[in-house]
């Protein structure tokens, strides 16, 4: 049935010529002219169709449409839907692009009232004393005008208000527990309420019989406990309702109880409760083990093959009273996986390869075992063949590792079994030795009849290990030797010691291989070598390849006592000059005429010759050292002489050392004419040129002596 609409578009568009409502004809009452509905019943759809300029169909636009309501206290409306909430009417009006559309609409209740009846009467408003195991039923009618009442508790929503006290379900009470609680029945917006009050039929309840310090002490396997509840009811006397009344345990993992009996489970301690008709009564209960502790042989973890015989796990117990029992046979045993191996009365039979947990459990203890189960094998090798120490020190024998059928390598460390070839020499206590005297003994590791052996070799005690070094350079990306130590004994002996000793670094910018080392990022890493509980630190610097070296001086030359610093420059592939001299690993050939210093500088001993080499990045350079005498002075044959125009002189020159007798050195010396117009000078000899005076000056080592000539 369609509405009809009013009003006038007041900024009406184009395409909308008028809205108009539609609804169910059921939902309308011709005679009152409105949408009838009831309060929590059914809702009342309405639709609003627009009409559109130029269609014949109309467009549903009942979302897009806002709606009102003239008395939302009756009815409410949302999006086209009516909702009845009181009694009373309303217009609901629709509006959609400037038009509106309105109509009536009457809500009501279907019942003006409902009525709680307590056996076909109206019951009071509220009821005390009820007591506890009473029963207590109510209906529900609904009533409209002077129309007789309808039955209607079924459809009814009942509530309490203190589910502790009293549920209710279609008007049928149970009574939970002493308390007030307000029952309502409700239908259709209208309810009734009725207040109860439930009291116990008893004064108290008792578990009995009394037991010690209110406390029942319980042993896991021991005989159940037969517990007993008696009330006292109000009236007088006294009442035995074990079985009536409700037993519970606060934690059934340590007892379980039912109409009484009391089960040890495990060990621990809890409470019962007992329960009847209001009244409670609690015990509390401790649970203990009869034992103090299991003990498993073997003890801790067992490593077998696969084709392994079983293993036979013994389990053993100790009471509270220090005596001892076997109970492998009693105890209840479990596998955690039992892929890996089965156990049953300790007896454990290996199935895979993998690693699972055994486990004995005993009336409230257990104890467990790790079983290793390896595949199995073709050969064993030692992580290392020969081991270093010294008297009284203790080690770990090296890894042992296997290779199986499939060919990969697994850790057999643990299955093996050890012997030793002198106990003199060392001892030997499952994976670890122990020095005992100087001296050389083998241990062999046995597995599925292959062998490995490790030498232990017994040395002094150590003092000291020194690096050939303390600093080195390798190049990034290039493999370069480790450094060269040596040790010293408590004896005062050297050994090399660089094949034994076991480098470690933190950095992850050098790899350490077995023999050598790999620079990966260029820095300055520390490596740590250790060699029978002793350390030695050596400083590595990654760098860059350098490709040439510059050297300052070329050659060497001092007298004795004297210093000389060398400076080398090293130059990158990029052509980055870097100062090296100090870094470089400096050696001298022949150390009776000089030294030279990790600062390279070269200092002069004695008369001679020798060479200083260095080192770095594995290339070397060589400088000549040539260490001469100091000389002292020079000292000529004569100072003066007078010679006629065309006459000669000869003069020789002698150079006094500190360290020796005069030498020679006239032919060596530098002669010099202060006139060459008056006389020339070579090799001391003079030639007379013209009259005049002229000094003739001679010059060796750094000093120098002069010579007067007189030309007449």
């Amino acid at each position: 049935m369609l509405g009809t609409f009013g009003g006038v578009a007041q900024a009406a568009e184009d395409t909308v010529t008028g809205i108009e409502m539609d609804y169910e004809d059921a939902d309308y009452n011709s005679v009152t002219s409105s949408l009838e509905m009831f309060v929590e019943d059914d809702k009342v759809n309405v639709t609003v169709l627009a009409s559109i300029s130029g269609s014949t169909s109309k467009k549903d636009v009942t979302t897009e449409a806002a709606w009102k309501t003239s008395n939302s206290s009756a009815v409410k409306v949302d999006k086209g839907v009516l909702t009845g909430v009181g009694s009373g009417t309303a217009t609901i009006t629709a509006t959609y692009k400037g038009y509106s559309a309105t109509i009536k609409a009457k809500s009501d209740f279907v019942y003006d009232e409902v009525i709680l009846l307590q056996n076909g009467s109206t019951a009071p408003t509220s009821i005390a004393d009820i007591k506890l195991g009473e029963t207590v039923v109510f209906t529900l009618d609904g009533k409209k005008g002077s129309a007789e009442s309808i039955d209607i508790t079924e459809d009814a929503t009942w509530t309490s208000s203190s589910s502790s006290v009293a549920t209710v379900d279609a008007g049928r009470i149970t009574l939970v527990g002493a308390g007030t609680a307000t029952i309502t029945a409700k239908f259709k917006g209208k309810s009734d309420t009725i207040k109860l009050t439930i009291t116990s039929p008893y004064k108290s309840i008792e578990i009995g019989p009394k037991q010690p310090g209110d406390l029942l002490d319980m042993e896991i396997g021991s005989d159940d406990r037969v517990l007993s509840a008696t009330v006292t009811p109000k009236t007088g006397g006294t009442l035995v309702v074990t079985d009536e009344a409700k037993w519970t345990s606060a934690n059934t993992k340590v007892v379980t109880v039912e109409k009484g009996v009391v089960t040890a489970v495990g060990a621990g301690k809890t409470t019962i409760t007992v329960s009847h008709l209001g009244v409670t009564d609690t015990l509390s209960v401790v649970v203990r083990t009869p034992y103090q502790s299991i003990r498993l042989s073997p003890e801790k973890e067992f490593h077998m093959q696969l084709q392994d015989n079983p293993l036979q796990i013994k389990a053993e117990v100790v009471d509270n009273k220090n005596e001892e029992k076997v109970i492998t046979t009693e105890g209840t045993w479990t596998s955690s996986d039992v892929s890996v191996a089965i156990v049953s009365q300790g007896k454990v039979t290996p199935k895979g390869v993998g690693t699972t947990k055994i486990t004995v459990s005993h009336l409230g203890i257990s104890r467990s075992i790790d079983v290793t189960v390896y595949p199995s094998i073709r050969k064993i090798k030692a992580e290392k063949t020969e081991i270093d120490g010294f008297k009284g020190i203790t080690g770990e024998l090296p890894k042992i590792t296997a290779m199986t059928f499939d060919g990969s390598t697994i850790d057999i460390s643990k299955l093996v079994k050890w012997t030793n070839s002198d106990d003199e020499i060392a001892e030997l206590d499952g994976t670890k030795w122990t020095a005992k005297a100087l001296g050389e003994t083998t241990f062999t590791a046995t597995a599925q009849g292959y062998e490995a052996e490790v030498t232990l070799t017994v040395h002094l005690k150590p003092v000291k290990l020194i690096a050939e070094t303390k600093d080195l350079s390798i190049i990034t990306g290039k493999s370069s030797d480790l450094p060269k130590v040596s040790v010293i004994y408590e004896d005062g002996e050297e050994a090399d010691i660089s094949k034994s000793i076991e480098w470690k670094t933190t950095s992850d910018n050098i790899l350490l291989l077995e023999k050598s080392m790999k620079g990966l990022e260029a820095s300055t890493v520390t490596l740590t070598g250790t060699y029978l509980n002793k350390t030695v630190s050596v400083r590595v610097k990654i760098e860059e390849e350098i490709v040439r070296f510059e050297v300052d001086p070329s050659i060497i030359e001092l007298n004795p006592n004297r210093s000389k610093s060398i400076k080398v420059y090293g130059y990158y592939k990029d052509g980055k000059k870097v100062s090296i001299g100090t870094k470089m690993n400096w050696t001298i050939a022949n150390s009776n005429i000089a030294t030279v210093s990790g600062t390279s500088s070269v200092k002069a001993l004695n008369v001679g010759s020798t060479k200083a080499t260095g080192s770095y990045q594995g290339k070397t350079v060589e400088i000549p050292v040539l260490v001469t005498p100091k000389l002292k002075s020079l000292q000529l044959s004569s100072k003066s002489a007078q010679l006629a125009i065309g006459g000669t002189y000869s003069v020789t020159i002698q150079a006094v050392y500190l360290t020796g007798s005069p030498v020679d050195a006239t032919t060596d010396a530098v002669w010099t004419s202060s006139k060459e117009s008056v006389a020339t000078v070579k090799d001391g000899k003079i030639t007379a040129v013209s009259k005049g005076s002229a000094t003739i000056k001679a010059s060796f080592g750094g000093k120098s002596a002069s010579f007067r000539v007189t030309v007449k």
